[in-house]
């Protein structure tokens, strides 16, 4: 279920914000991202996001909108299935395409980050 934007609190518009930023700066034709409540995949393992091959959307679930950094894991680790399925048709996890692609666009946050471009955004970001 995805949660509208105007019924987040400000952080999780804050961290919505630098994600979807994120997504733009590191794909010319960026998926959209969205928070919602994801159920769990099973009692034992909590799902903190999803990607829609069916759509091409990503989904962050909210729990992992509360701080910076679980924003973050969660978007690569969802960014890279989205470039993995363009490129391969696939978006399996934890597959050595999988792990390249999470690679590659951990390597392109840390350059975004390195060169200023996400400064006005990362001032608002809760770590």
């Amino acid at each position: 279920e995805v949660i509208p934007d105007e019924k987040l609190e400000p952080r999780h518009l804050a961290h919505l914000k630098l994600a979807r930023t994120i997504a733009a700066k590191v794909f010319y034709t960026p998926p959209p991202v969205y928070v919602a409540v994801i159920p769990p995949a099973s009692d034992r393992v909590r799902t903190a996001g999803m990607y829609s091959t069916a759509t091409g959307e990503v989904y962050i679930s909210l729990e992992m909108m509360e701080r910076g950094k679980a924003m973050v894991d969660t978007l690569v680790h969802e960014l890279a299935h989205h470039r993995q399925y363009r490129t391969i048709g696939e978006a399996e996890d934890l597959t050595p395409a999988h792990a390249e692609s999470m690679t590659n666009i951990a390597a392109a946050v840390v350059e975004k980050v390195a060169g200023g471009e996400l400064d006005d955004l990362l001032k608002e970001v809760v770590w």
